[in-house]
């Protein structure tokens, strides 16, 4: 039996949070700044442990800059990542689960292999997830009791995880000729290690006759407990409906949380507003300059 982690109080999680970000204020091997938030993403990721929140911050920025054409240098008005915008539908859906966790669902829109683009939707998603992570993911009420940091935000206002939901739908032989073996490697290895949410589970959907020969491209690159964590769906949608509530699904897939044109559009819209933010190097890039008022010390 796994021990039962001890709750952490408020104060706690202040005090945790402003010892983080003081750190990273003074760590050379990191931007410039971050959002309480998104720090506050990284601590309760890792139970609000001290070290291995710094030990994942760590990886995360260190993957970022080496890889900077996935996770640094992007803009949703580039050429082709404003196609690939246009030809795959990746929603984050409002509200949690019971469980709390967060649903993201991907889906192809243009079923020609020629328009996959591996390094424009991997720019994309995480496009996407940056902006979110500087929202809350639940509504706050005005008898929240959660843990206030102090800061202005809360333990509640943040999911304990996503669950990712995958219509394959469109998906043939052809398409695997459009997969980077190389980004989906960094794709992989970020997601599964470097993440500032836990994965909880991933559905599949809508699933194509080939879907055990593109899951042999994939399983090389997933982990043994994240494979374990798939559920494909192969005969409709209600073994779906069973491990995750309809109601909060698109109108096309048998929910209640808006189209999907209606999803895409508010966080097309959410991006746009953070334009700024996720194009701005001093959240993302190290440099030798960073922080070089440090370096005399």
């Amino acid at each position: 039996m796994m021990p039962i982690k001890a709750a952490v109080s408020p104060e706690q999680v202040d005090s945790k949070l402003k010892e983080l970000l003081q750190w990273f204020e003074n760590t050379s091997t990191l931007p410039e700044k971050i959002e309480p938030i998104v720090m506050l993403r990284f601590l309760k990721c890792m139970d609000y442990d001290i070290d291995a929140t710094k030990d994942l911050i760590q990886l995360n920025y260190n993957l970022r800059n080496k890889n900077p054409n996935l996770f640094i240098d992007r803009n949703m008005d580039q050429e082709m990542t404003a196609k690939c915008l246009n030809v795959s539908d990746l929603l984050i859906l409002p509200g949690v689960t019971p469980e709390r966790h967060k649903l993201l669902l991907f889906r192809m829109t243009d079923f020609d292999p020629r328009t996959r683009n591996s390094v424009e939707e991997t720019k994309i998603f995480f496009m996407m997830a940056d902006a979110r992570f500087t929202e809350p993911d639940v509504e706050r009420t005005s008898d929240d009791s959660a843990a206030n940091t102090g800061l202005g935000i809360t333990d509640a206002d943040l999911a304990d995880g996503d669950v990712q939901i995958v219509d394959m739908s469109g998906y043939t032989m052809r398409h695997i000729a459009y997969v980077s073996i190389f980004v989906l490697r960094v794709y992989m290895k970020f997601l599964q290690e470097a993440y500032p949410s836990r994965l909880r589970a991933m559905h599949i959907i809508n699933c194509p006759s080939i879907l055990d020969k593109m899951m042999s491209l994939f399983k090389p690159f997933i982990r043994e407990d994240v494979f374990q964590m798939i559920n494909y769906h192969t005969e409709g949608m209600e073994s779906l409906y069973e491990l995750v509530p309809k109601d909060m699904l698109p109108v096309e897939y048998g929910g209640k949380a808006g189209t999907v044109a209606e999803i895409k559009q508010k966080w097309m819209q959410i991006m746009r507003d953070k334009s700024a933010y996720l194009s701005d190097d001093r959240y993302w890039r190290v440099t030798s300059e960073t922080k070089s008022r440090w370096s005399w010390f």
